[in-house]
């Protein structure tokens, strides 16, 4: 036997079919000389004739056409039900268990389980039951073969119910091979009535099947890319019982170049926390919004000429999905379908061809955080001029150009001297198409309050009035004045001055000549450092600290207060409460909170300590 055997494998003149059914023969032949010679040694025993009933010749695999009687795997797993009633159907059972498909890879024959499945399935396609029970079943992808004759019968019973329009509630393998049953475009007349019944079918079990929800709008989309149905996907897509999550709303319209009311997208998606500036409040949101759609609908021209997409760069493009596998979770032969066709599915999803394959192409978000926060601060440093805000704030363009180091062609765009103007440009065209100008400045004079109040102001006209000088008093005003002198000149020698008043008075002069050389220091220390340059009130309380106060703001911009304050035994809550006490006189607000400057007013800031350096 083995050397048959060794001279069938080394045989270059047979087939490899031939070489398989030959094998397969010698396997069934030498499993039946066994069986045949160990009945033959039972029924040689007298002891043992008796208890060895006959029984039929056992195969393995495929069943010879020769041999109309057999026991197969199936049946040995799942034996056939025998009462009358039943034996049409659990006939033809048996005969759909019988039909399969194999292949050979080059080492053994291995099932296919997408082309067995269409087998059975067109087999026993227009099957009918009627089964009094319901059998459970708990396999995660069934197929026919895994399945008892009474699972069987139940999934049958159950389908008969839908093709009628009643979908009764059962278990999750039965929903999932009718599915497959549909994606394999079984029972069904055409690609989309099997479109429509799978929608049918996610629309009524999805409240006993809810995992539903997640399969089918990918499986309906593959569907849909791998079959000719002329419908549009869309209106398709506005039937199912889910809408497909591709994307949300705002990236759909800022992709259709739908600016307007983009304001929140732009703070989520922004390095600038617009929302923690002072300017930002419920009056003033509006006016953003709508200068932020202006900005964006001048940049989208700006970069449109440059070949480059501001799409791109405020949400992010559509990449290959690396990890999508058509019909993912299903046995479908996709030899059954159509054939494969780019298609766009959404706004942000299409199925192409890439080098010659199918594939899944998904929007992926990935703004540019600074570019978007430069944006947003352009257009409230505008809004700021116009409607007369008392603090202003300049936008930092560096950050942008940091952004686009890498990235040659969006780099050079935002190198152009042109592109500093787009954004303040279009808000100011804005700004004079809707009467938003600066309120007119009038002379007026300041009225102190408390500290945290709006400053408020007065203006009181100067009444001119007519002045008489009687020029023949003026003698005797001046008599009066020199005899008063002298009488205090004598008073002085005459009254004795005592040793207390003495030290008071030198005291006392001593601090107005102290005062004085001190003012005259302070004097000669602000000389050297010119604040000319810097607006109002800012220039004003620069000249209003002292060299100690600007020492600590450099060391409160380069991270050393601390230790500043340590080398001269002071803490640093005591000097930041000394600054705020003057910017409140002055700029009317505090200039540093929690150790740190208020962002609105650390470019100002930074030009006093740039001018004391």
């Amino acid at each position: 036997m083995a050397d048959i055997f060794k001279l069938l494998i080394s045989s270059k003149a047979k087939t490899k079919k031939e070489i398989n059914d030959e094998v397969q023969r010698l396997i069934r032949a030498k499993i039946e000389n066994v069986v045949d010679k160990a009945i033959k040694e039972a029924q040689s025993r007298p002891d043992r004739v008796e208890k060895i009933p006959p029984r039929d010749t056992v195969y393995y695999g495929r069943k010879p056409a020769s041999q109309p009687q057999g026991i197969f795997a199936d049946e040995l797993a799942y034996p056939p039900e025998t009462p009358d009633d039943s034996a049409p159907i659990t006939e033809k059972i048996r005969q759909m268990r019988e039909l399969g498909h194999t292949f050979y890879n080059g080492y053994m024959l291995r099932q296919c389980a997408e082309l067995t499945i269409v087998k059975q399935g067109e087999f026993m396609q227009d099957v009918t039951d009627d089964f009094g029970r319901s059998a459970f079943c708990a396999i995660e992808r069934p197929i026919y073969g895994a399945l008892s004759a009474e699972q069987l019968r139940t999934y049958f019973t159950w389908r008969t119910d839908v093709r009628r329009g009643t979908y009764f509630k059962t278990d999750k393998p039965y929903v999932i091979l009718y599915c497959y049953e549909l994606l394999n475009k079984i029972g069904v007349l055409s690609s989309e009535d099997a479109f429509n019944r799978l929608i049918g079918v996610w629309e009524n079990c999805r409240a006993f099947c809810p995992s539903l929800d997640n399969i089918m709008p990918r499986w309906l989309g593959d569907f849909y890319a791998f079959n000719d149905i002329d419908e549009d996907f869309s209106q398709l897509a506005a039937g199912f019982p889910v809408k497909p999550q591709t994307c949300d709303v705002i990236t759909s319209e800022l992709m259709a170049r739908n600016y307007r009311g983009k304001l929140e997208y732009l703070m989520q998606h922004s390095s600038y926390n617009l929302k923690g500036s002072i300017f930002y409040s419920e009056d003033t949101v509006p006016l953003l919004d709508a200068a932020a759609e202006s900005a964006l609908s001048a940049l989208d021209d700006y970069f449109t000429a440059r070949d480059i997409s501001l799409f791109e760069l405020i949400c992010g493009k559509s990449k290959k999905d690396h990890s999508w596998n058509p019909f993912a979770g299903a046995y479908v032969d996709r030899d059954r379908m159509d054939g494969f066709r780019s298609c766009r599915i959404s706004s942000t999803e299409r199925y192409c061809i890439k080098r010659g394959q199918p594939s899944l192409e998904r929007f992926e978000s990935a703004p540019y955080r600074s570019f978007i926060g430069y944006i947003l601060k352009s257009a409230e440093s505008v809004l700021r001029e116009r409607t007369g805000f008392r603090y202003s704030i300049v936008p930092n363009l560096a950050m942008v150009r940091d952004d686009f180091l890498n990235r040659d062609k969006l780099y050079k765009a935002v190198s152009e001297p042109e592109f500093a103007a787009v954004v303040s440009d279009a808000v100011n065209k804005y700004c004079d198409k809707n009467g938003i100008f600066p309120p007119r400045k009038e002379p007026k004079r300041r009225k102190k309050t408390d500290y945290g109040d709006e400053p408020q102001y007065q203006y009181i006209p100067a009444k001119p009035q007519k002045v008489e000088i009687d020029i023949s008093a003026l003698e005797n005003i001046r008599k009066e004045a020199d005899e008063t002198a002298k009488k205090l000149i004598i008073e002085e020698y005459e009254d004795a001055v005592s040793e207390e008043c003495m030290t008071a008075l030198s005291s006392q002069i001593e601090d107005e000549v102290f005062d004085e050389h001190a003012e005259e220091a302070a004097h000669e220390i602000h000389s050297q450092y010119d604040f000319s340059a810097l607006p109002e009130p800012w220039k004003s309380l620069a000249e209003a600290l002292d060299t100690e106060l600007l020492e600590m703001l450099k060391a409160t911009d380069n991270g050393s207060a601390e230790a500043l304050c340590r080398s001269k035994g002071v803490l640093p809550e005591t000097v930041y409460e000394e600054i705020n006490a003057i910017s409140l006189d002055i700029v009317g607000d505090c200039i540093i909170e929690n150790g740190a400057f208020v962002p609105d007013y650390y470019e100002d800031i930074k030009s006093i300590i740039s001018a004391a350096t």
